[in-house]
């Protein structure tokens, strides 16, 4: 009897068994950002749930191992489509249902079901993060939340429902309703390329991998990205790439416009680049606009549309010996972006408008294409994300070494953008660079790890500021970061479990050691059994339990998880372990 063992790359462990919890793990890949907090959730209703005006609700969703649903009608016969009930009173304004997941490459639709069984409001998330429904002044009565996996793989989501009150006349009609424009914190650190450079006509993310020959990685910066500055590149020599975006949470949308043909026509714009005076649209209280100089707009040969430009300002810094001196470790980016909504700017506020409310963004007929009437904008509560594949994605890298560094996302660095806050618009990540790997020790809002203003995201996705149990982003000192684990392995041994079954590991820190053993059948996951114990700082040899040495003596494929925890109840993950036995 053999067993072979492997990492489980999609496979969350910690997420699927009850009684297990995970945090982030540190190592942020190129792949999907996992979603190992969504455990902490409001546990999954199983009755009706009852909300009254003005109450909201925060739950839970599950996980989806596979589906592919292609219209709703077809729901249950093969992937199970969740479905949760709501009660609602009278006088409600309008019920909101809206859905959260980590990937983008996973899409769904949630739907709002009547008594009837007829579908009375839908909300999607295709390319997107969140997806909302909306149903207008509803009566009484039971209502069915329905979710639809049409294209998911591992996936993990949760749900919120509101019952709004009538909103109130304002005050003051003519008051600005002004953007806030804030950064999604850097993450998806790789020094790799993508394998299609250009990008420009945006494929999924799945189809635009990192660069791989033979098992190395060669190149992290794309062509145009190395291109001389006076060729219309920006002089890259090695490209640590990251993944960020601007988000809106302000109280009115994003809105800038350009029209090159009136542009063109009147000589404002340079003819090489096609670079011309933008202007940012206010809107009022009462549904008015008004108009001021903006920035500029120029075209992105790359990319194939216009760009507000340097909308998005990157930075690497090198943190010094004495922790807190800050020192500019490489020449940063400057990113223009056509802006689409793609994700909630903050899950716990109910404060945004239905997607798309004044862009198409970067889709193929969207207004960021167009020469005589172009947009770029976010809707209230939305952001965007520019993964590491896209061009200008990354920081210059040269000439550094092993150590701790800051990359710093700013927003609007220019001050070209009329807000309602200008000092909240720079986030970071604190990173750990050995050779080529870029550990993730903390990511926030605020200009570094040291700012007293930071509030420090805990959860697991683009812009999640808590793990989907708190109602409050967690702000806590980088000193508090949870235990590392590494070195993983498990010590088969030759007996059928009798001397097999040794775990070795090795923590950074003292830390109590959660391990978690359980048997898939099919595509669910069983438990075989749980064990603690203490660790010490340093190599850990500890042998499995008996259930679970049995467990290892049985052909089938088991999967192994572990969770340490310090005194302080930070808790970090390491990637579960798949073991074969043949």
């Amino acid at each position: 009897m053999r067993a072979r063992t492997t990492f489980g790359g999609l496979l969350l462990l910690a997420a699927a068994l009850p009684g297990t919890a995970a945090a982030h793990d540190g190592t942020v890949a190129t792949t999907t950002l996992a979603a190992r907090a969504y455990v902490e959730e409001q546990a999954t209703p199983e009755g009706p749930m009852r909300l009254a005006v003005g109450e909201h609700r925060f739950w839970f969703g599950g996980q989806i191992a596979a589906g592919s649903v292609a219209a709703p009608d077809l729901c249950d016969l093969t992937v199970p489509c969740p479905r949760w009930t709501l009660e609602l009173p009278a006088g409600g304004h309008r019920l909101r249902v809206a859905i959260d997941t980590p990937s983008r490459e996973d899409a769904f639709t949630v739907q709002v079901l009547d008594a009837g069984g007829r579908t009375v409001a839908t909300g999607t998330a295709r390319n997107q993060f969140n997806g909302e429904a909306f149903l207008a002044r509803p009566p009484a009565g039971r209502y069915v939340v329905r979710v639809v996996p049409e294209q998911v793989s591992a996936a993990f989501f949760r749900l919120r429902a509101k019952l709004e009150a009538a909103p109130t006349v304002p005050a003051d009609p003519k008051r600005e309703l002004l953007p806030n424009l804030k950064a999604v914190p850097p993450y998806e650190f790789t020094f790799t390329a993508p394998l299609n450079p250009a990008n420009g006509l945006y494929p999924p993310d799945t189809v635009n991998p990192p660069v791989s020959v033979l098992g190395a990685e060669p190149v992290s910066c794309a062509p145009d990205e190395l291109a001389p500055v006076a060729l219309g590149g920006q002089g890259a020599h090695d490209c640590l790439r990251l993944t960020s975006g601007p988000i809106n949470v302000g109280e009115g949308p994003f809105v800038k416009r350009f029209f090159l043909a009136r542009d063109l026509a009147d000589g404002v714009v340079e003819p090489a680049t096609l670079r011309g005076p933008a202007s940012q649209t206010i809107y009022h209280a009462d549904g008015s606009t008004s108009t001021r100089p903006a920035g500029h707009y120029s075209f992105h040969t790359t990319h194939a549309h216009f760009h507000d430009e340097g909308i998005l300002t990157y930075e690497l810094l090198r943190v010094e010996a004495d922790g807190t001196t800050l020192t500019p470790a490489g020449a940063g980016t400057k990113s223009g972006f056509c802006p689409a909504d793609q994700l909630f700017g903050e899950w716990r506020r109910f404060a945004q408008d239905p997607t798309g409310t004044f862009s198409e963004g970067d889709s193929a007929t969207g207004s960021c294409f167009s020469p005589s009437d172009g947009t770029f904008a976010l809707t209230r509560g939305w952001g965007d994300v520019y993964r590491w594949q896209r061009p200008g994605q990354f920081v210059e890298w040269r000439g550094n070494g092993d150590g701790r560094y800051v990359v710093r996302t700013t927003v609007d660095k220019g001050d070209v953008t009329r807000e309602s806050d200008e000092t909240d618009n720079s986030s970071y990540a604190l990173i750990r660079v050995v050779g080529r790997r870029v550990e993730t020790l903390e990511r926030g809002q605020g200009t570094s790890h040291l700012d007293p203003r930071k509030e420090v995201f805990t959860g697991y996705g683009p812009a999640s500021q808590d793990p989907v149990g708190g109602e409050l982003p967690a702000t806590a000192s980088v000193d508090r970061v949870a235990p590392r684990i590494a070195g993983l392995r498990l010590l088969r041994g030759r007996g059928r479990g009798a001397r097999g079954g040794t775990l070795v590991l090795r923590l950074s820190e003292p830390a109590t050691v959660t391990v978690t053993l359980a048997r898939r059948d099919g595509r669910r996951l069983r438990r075989v059994g749980t064990m603690r114990f203490p660790g010490r700082a340093g190599l850990q040899r500890r042998r499995l339990s008996a259930p679970m040495r049995r467990a290892l003596a049985r052909p089938g494929v088991l999967v192994l998880g572990v969770v340490a925890r310090d005194a302080a109840q930070n808790r970090r993950a390491a990637r579960p372990l798949t073991v074969r036995v043949r």
